[in-house]
């Protein structure tokens, strides 16, 4: 066996630590079925690891390496986080994503138990940011609503009757053009909220012709 036999197959153990640090966060937002998930996760690390171990083969740069790495991953990043209403999701994926590419670094760099530490905290946060956000967090749920209004009928009143109807909504805007008005609200929602009821609710009000609701 050569010299450089020897060598490829020492890249071999990083390359695998990356692929299976990923698979753990990538599991983790599989599981909560966000836009990027397991097989994404994976390829990241074991990219970010392979582009580095190759680097370290070839006595390049690290530093270099690494920026290159960071900036592709930007990208990446940015395309999971995406508007719904008046809510952005994607954020806490995107930045899974750029931990996920540290570790693929650590590891092709053969900074083993910081990878491991890394993905270990990793978990923690995404675990302990699920609990915050659904026990401690309530009013990053928001439902955005739009109640188209009978033409002439008094705006005020039924920017009353629907605070009344949903005690946590506030106004954002009021349309009013000629005949055509309306009113667009943002209220709390979590993921068990019947949004169907409150469509419902809302509709049966005084001057409602239509309800509108996003997440």
């Amino acid at each position: 066996m050569t010299v450089q036999d020897v060598m490829d197959w020492t890249v071999i153990p990083p390359l695998l630590l990356a692929l299976l640090l990923g698979a753990v966060v990538g599991l983790e937002r599989e599981i909560g079925a966000q836009p990027a998930g397991l097989r994404t996760h994976m390829l990241v690390a074991v990219g970010a690891a392979l582009f580095t171990a190759a680097g370290f083969e070839l006595g390049a740069d690290r530093t270099r390496i690494a920026a290159q790495v960071v900036t592709g991953i930007g990208f990446l990043g940015a395309g999971a986080i995406f508007k719904e209403g008046v809510n952005i999701s994607g954020l806490t994926t995107a930045a899974s994503l750029w931990v996920t590419a540290a570790i693929g670094l650590a590891s092709g760099l053969r900074l083993y138990w910081a990878a491991v530490v890394v993905t270990a905290v990793a978990l923690a946060a995404l675990w302990l940011f699920k609990v915050a956000e659904a026990n401690w967090l309530p009013d990053r749920h928001r439902i955005r609503i739009t109640l188209t209004l009978a033409p002439d009928h008094a705006l005020d009143e039924v920017e009353r009757a629907a605070v009344g109807t949903l005690p946590t909504a506030h106004v954002l805007r009021i349309d009013y053009a000629g005949h055509d008005q309306s009113i667009v609200l943002t209220a709390r929602g979590d993921n068990d909220t019947s949004l169907s009821a409150i469509a419902e609710a809302l509709r049966r009000l005084d001057g409602v012709q239509g309800v509108e609701i996003s997440r």
